[in-house]
């Protein structure tokens, strides 16, 4: 299906060599979505900021999705991994978003793609789902990046990183049925035992998948906030950012937590 333009945004054009449209469109791979090496391919919009990145990628190189599963994807920005879900079976996906500009994405990337049984809400994290909607999958990849002051609405997840992943816990213990999963991305900077204590009293038993490093700079984290490495430096010394440095360079160990409903 042609992609479609969004007002005031352009139209797509042809996609060039790479793979990428002009005016934010792009063909994104996802490897080993589906169980298959080559993966799943995305038409999707969106900009830098907003497009899928490395983190999307690994988390979705884990989805699995019952067949006629009920899905959410809170806090979904382009909703490429709802597209995913919704091809690997799911019956229903529900994306949310609070950010307008990423729900605009969000449902040009649905139509560019479908038909597809995904349905865009604005709304906060669970939110917006229908009252009596119980689920089967939440797909989470929320901003969790810790820092002194707020910064970004697509990245800052507040002062210890884990302001939203909490909230999407406790609230996916209520939405989900029995055996219900939580497929969550989490990175190390943001008190991993603050958010498997949260896990725990949710009712979920919580597995790590898949972890792997990903280097960062002083520089960066400096450039989300100021005073934002030595904000980093403290929470580690609390016990509450876990990061290391190898011959590489500064990593902190990014994962992908399953956490699953006790019966």
């Amino acid at each position: 299906m042609r992609p479609i333009p969004l007002p005031g945004l352009g139209g797509p054009g042809a996609p060039p060599a790479g793979g990428e449209w002009p005016d934010g469109w792009r063909l994104t791979r996802f490897p080993g979505a589906g169980g298959a090496a080559a993966g799943l391919v995305v038409r999707e919009r969106g900009r830098p900021g907003y497009f899928t990145d490395h983190a999307s990628r690994f988390l979705a190189a884990h989805l699995a999705v019952p067949p006629g599963a009920v899905v959410a994807e809170p806090g979904c920005g382009t909703a490429a991994l709802s597209v995913l879900a919704a091809r690997l079976g799911a019956g229903r996906v529900f994306a949310t978003d609070v950010d307008a500009t990423a729900l605009a994405f969000a449902r040009a990337t649905v139509e560019a793609n479908g038909p597809l049984p995904v349905t865009v809400l604005e709304g906060d994290l669970l939110d917006p789902l229908p009252a009596a909607e119980r689920l089967d999958l939440v797909v989470a990849l929320l901003p969790h990046k810790p820092a002194p002051v707020a910064f970004s609405v697509r990245y800052y997840g507040g002062e210890d990183g884990t302001d939203l992943v909490r909230r999407v816990i406790e609230q996916a213990s209520h939405r989900l049925g029995p055996r219900g999963v939580l497929l969550l991305y989490h990175h190390s900077i943001a008190n991993l035992p603050r958010v498997r204590a949260t896990a725990q009293a949710a009712g979920f038993s919580i597995e790590t998948l898949a972890s792997r490093k990903r280097y960062f700079t002083e520089r960066e984290f400096d450039g989300y906030a100021p005073g934002g490495m030595a904000h980093l430096e403290r929470l580690r010394r609390e016990g509450a950012a876990e990061f290391h440095r190898d011959a590489c360079g500064l990593y902190f160990v990014a994962r992908v937590l399953r956490l699953e409903r006790r019966p």
